[in-house]
C-alpha cells in the first residue's frame, strides 16, 4: 500500500498540482496532493478520457474528491459530504467508464453510497438496500 501511495504523491508532484481547497487538518493523518486524510481512505478509478478520480476520506470523517484534468493539473479537492469511516469501495463501473458507485460505512455502522452519473453529477448518500 505504501508503494502504491508514494506512486500516486509521486506522480501528482510530477504534474506539478497541489490543491488550494483540501479536507480539515488533523494530528496524526497521511497527505495527498495537499490534503491530508485518514490513512487507510484512499481508493482511485481511472476515466475514459484518461484522467485519475481519487477519493479519500478526510479528517473530517467526509468524502473527498480530487480528479486529473485532461489538460494536465489537478481539479481541486472537492467534499462529497457524509460522514464515514474509511476505507472507500468503488464498484459497478458502468460499460462506458464514466458511472459508478463509491462506498463507505456510515456512522451508524452501515454500508452507504453515492452513484457518479455519465455527467459527472452525483446522487445523494443513501444506505445500501439488501
Amino acid at each position: 500500500m505504501n508503494k502504491i501511495k508514494a506512486a500516486i504523491i509521486a506522480t501528482t508532484i510530477a504534474m506539478g498540482g497541489l490543491a488550494a481547497a483540501a479536507p480539515a487538518q488533523a494530528a496524526s493523518t497521511c497527505q495527498i496532493m495537499g490534503a491530508p486524510y485518514e490513512c487507510d481512505s484512499i481508493a482511485s478509478v481511472r476515466l475514459p478520457n484518461g484522467s485519475i478520480q481519487w477519493f479519500v476520506v478526510g479528517t473530517d470523517h467526509a468524502v473527498w474528491t480530487n480528479w486529473t484534468q485532461v489538460e494536465g493539473g489537478l481539479h481541486g479537492w472537492q467534499s462529497l459530504g457524509g460522514i464515514v469511516q474509511g476505507p472507500i469501495s468503488i464498484w459497478g463501473k458502468s460499460a462506458d467508464g464514466w458511472s459508478f458507485f463509491i462506498g463507505a460505512t456510515g456512522t451508524d455502522g452501515k454500508p452507504w453510497d453515492r452513484q457518479r452519473a455519465d455527467d459527472g453529477t452525483w446522487t445523494p448518500w443513501s444506505p445500501w438496500s439488501s
